[in-house]
């Protein structure tokens, strides 16, 4: 990538990602490092103490974890904002509507330019979702659509995570769609260099029962009755205390479920290093309106880390599979002991293209002045 001819200040925020999460660290603020940026990343806290890269400054606003119902979570949103104004950025890029407030504030008091980074639809999240108490749903979605639409005009261009965004939020113009695909980085540096076995599959990313969780977990159940070699290992964050739970009691009762669940964020290469041990991505969503246009990030991540997939998802999702050869169609009602058979017979092809997060950026670089 070129280097840029002038180095702008940018900060990139968040109140419940850690200032690590992969999209705001290794995908944007990297990117935008390497392409001769100074980055600021200001997020929940995590367990990394310093940023690898040394124009990647890292910014938690608190010492702890909070909940995400909390008076401490309110108060984030105002630390988020004296931070960034001390920083004095040329560019603000927010990931969450509850920091929409405090981008007016910014650019009143900095003169910055604001960038909305859409990672999911909001409005759908909170209202079709178990995230809140179910009184206060649909009153919460309607109050973030409200904010959304009210600070439009201070947003510059919107940031979409899914193409389908485009017609789920027909405000968000202009905008530049910029998928979750991995970066060559993590690539090249956890791809899977052979096809190898069947038996071992694993479900990774947000574990709730919307993504999947529960399914992945029947699945591998049912096919543990026709082969006692299969096994699954459950990786990732589980926001839901009561889910965690939940899923900690099925893994002790089950000898062939390995879980690594937690409920505060997992660093990115504990995810990645589990995947390069395994021969089978699960990607199998319920229905959901909060997904309906989705492309996990997940699929993006297995796609090109050369990990075949058993994928039950919406129609552009299997699309994708089925164009690069990664994997295997779910097709309900599910003959387990066929499923099983055309796994153990499921190769990759030698040659496989992969989707890169770095070349999508180009757009949104060239437009930092």
């Amino acid at each position: 990538m070129s280097q840029v001819n002038k180095i702008n200040r940018i900060v990139i925020a968040s109140v419940l990602k850690p200032v690590d999460e992969p999209r705001m660290f290794e995908k944007i603020g990297a990117v935008l490092a390497h392409a001769g940026h100074e980055v600021h990343i200001i997020g929940f806290p995590s367990s990394r103490k310093n940023s690898s890269d040394c124009k990647v400054t890292l910014h938690p606003i608190s010492e702890q974890n909070f909940k995400r119902i909390s008076l401490t979570r309110f108060i984030a949103s105002i630390k988020v904002l004296f931070i960034a104004v001390r920083i004095r950025p040329k560019y603000l890029i927010i990931a969450t509507h509850e920091l929409l407030f405090a981008a007016l504030w910014c650019k009143i008091f900095t003169g910055c330019t604001v960038f909305y980074d859409i990672q999911e639809n909001y409005y759908r999240n909170i209202r079709y979702t178990n995230a809140f108490p179910v009184g206060v749903r649909l009153l919460l979605a309607v109050w973030v659509r409200i904010k959304e639409r009210m600070l439009h005009p201070i947003i510059e261009t919107y940031l979409l995570a899914e193409k389908g965004y485009a017609q789920e939020l027909p405000f968000a113009e202009p905008h530049i769609v910029l998928e979750n695909k991995i970066t060559r980085a993590v690539s090249e540096t956890f791809r899977k260099k052979e096809n190898t076995g069947y038996s071992r599959l694993i479900f990774t990313g947000t574990l709730a029962e919307t993504t999947g969780v529960l399914h992945a977990i029947t699945l591998a159940e049912e096919l543990y009755n026709y082969d006692g070699s299969i096994t699954l290992t459950i990786v990732g964050h589980c926001p839901s205390p009561a889910s965690h739970k939940q899923l900690l009691k099925l893994a002790q009762s089950h000898s062939f479920i390995t879980y690594k669940g937690s409920v505060q964020p997992l660093p990115h290469e504990a995810i990645l290093t589990a995947i390069t041990k395994v021969d089978f991505g699960i990607v199998w969503y319920p229905p959901n309106p909060s997904t309906a246009c989705s492309i996990p990030t997940k699929l993006y991540e297995y796609l090109g880390l050369n990990l075949p997939v058993i994928i039950n998802h919406n129609a552009e999702s299997e699309q994708l599979t089925l164009h690069h050869q990664a994997g295997i169609i779910l097709k309900e009602p599910i003959d387990y002991q066929q499923l099983l058979t055309e796994i153990k017979a499921f190769r990759l092809p030698e040659k496989r293209s992969t989707l890169y997060f770095d070349e999508d950026v180009y757009p949104f670089i060239g437009r930092l002045k």
